[in-house]
């Protein structure tokens, strides 16, 4: 019955709406995010590519409620002022149809206008810029998009992945669209990728085109500085030998991101192990094998318990199970499980 029903209404409009069903199938689910996908769905700008992203990159850091998995606006709209900063800003791709009052859709003029006229804005990460103007960025993105983009999602797939109120200080992911996103985390970033550079191609002059799927998938930058949390975990922790090969650590420490950062897309401490060099290169981008999840799970019940306020903010939406998921779902998503035999976890110390 309720793969019959849809939401007749504009949804760019609506200021709250509730989850039309619960219990949606896989087929129904996957039909859903093919119309986003797809060019049937009218769209003026990348708004709706941009929400599906920041939501799967923040897939991870939501929290459970009596819905659903509940995520903040600010949670979805920071990473979403980041994946923009980098593709307006960095690289001059245009976001929007041109149409008689500008060329720019009102992000992008959020944006242009923060960067300034600093010929250093192109070179800068979001990361990197000054905490102040970050926030007031964040601040105006975030209202500009829960006016246009939560019910325009809300709407096009039929009231189905998620409840929201604009009052309110977030919205609630419907459980089985979250665990459907769990399950096809790359299929779907891929999907987006690809419908959103057909859009950006369209828009967009051949010159800024290059490699746009690339630009989108980098839109969201590794973190190169992780020294905070090497030093969190050598010095307060006193994690000072190898969590692969159980080596005592020299001069040269590598922060590992245990499950790989191509599926997780986020930097939280409750991931990160310290590792030598020659482990963390043999590991590169494939999972450790399941006999290091005790492992990594112990050292987190642990490390919660701290008052340390970085710990404290990485720790608040995570659970017990948290990894153990992730690495199920990062193995589904076809990520490989290393097989040497020097990461086996019979073989340490």
């Amino acid at each position: 019955m309720y793969e019959e029903e849809s939401i007749s209404m504009s949804g760019w409009d609506l200021q709250n709406g509730s989850i039309t069903n619960y219990c949606p199938s896989e087929d129904y689910i996957w039909s859903l995010f093919n119309h986003v996908f797809s060019s049937s769905s009218a769209k003026a700008n990348t708004y709706k590519f941009g929400l599906v992203k920041s939501i799967l990159d923040n897939v991870f850091n939501g929290s459970v409620d009596g819905e659903g998995v509940f995520f903040t606006y600010t949670q979805i709209f920071a990473r979403f002022a980041e994946n923009y900063w980098n593709l307006v800003v960095r690289y001059n791709l245009r976001q929007m149809k041109p149409n008689k009052k500008s060329p720019f859709s009102k992000v992008e003029i959020i944006l242009k206008e923060a960067a300034g006229n600093d010929p250093l804005s192109p070179h800068l990460e979001f990361s990197s810029l000054d905490a102040a103007k970050q926030a007031q960025i964040i601040r105006k993105v975030t209202s500009e998009c829960k006016r246009y983009v939560i019910g325009a999602l809300y709407s096009d797939f039929d009231g189905v992945i998620y409840s929201f109120d604009l009052k309110k200080d977030g919205l609630t992911l419907n459980t089985k669209v979250y665990e459907f996103m769990l399950r096809y985390k790359s299929e779907l970033e891929k999907l987006n990728y690809y419908a959103w550079a057909q859009f950006l191609e369209k828009v967009n002059d051949d010159s800024v085109v290059v490699h746009l799927l690339d630009k989108l998938d980098i839109a969201t930058p590794r973190r190169n500085n992780l020294s905070v949390y090497r030093e969190i975990l050598r010095r307060e922790f006193e994690e000072n030998t190898c969590f692969y090969c159980g080596r005592k650590l020299g001069n040269k420490v590598h922060v590992d991101h245990f499950i790989p950062w191509s599926f997780v897309k986020d930097d939280k401490l409750w991931n990160f192990v310290l590792a030598c060099p020659t482990c963390n290169i043999k590991k590169n981008d494939r999972l450790p094998g399941s006999g290091f999840l005790e492992r990594i799970q112990e050292r987190n019940r642990t490390i919660k318990l701290s008052g340390d306020r970085i710990v404290r903010n990485d720790f608040i939406c995570y659970t017990d199970d948290l990894l153990e998921k992730m690495w199920h779902y990062a193995k589904l998503s076809g990520l490989k499980e290393i097989t040497d035999k020097s990461f086996s976890i019979s073989s340490k110390f």
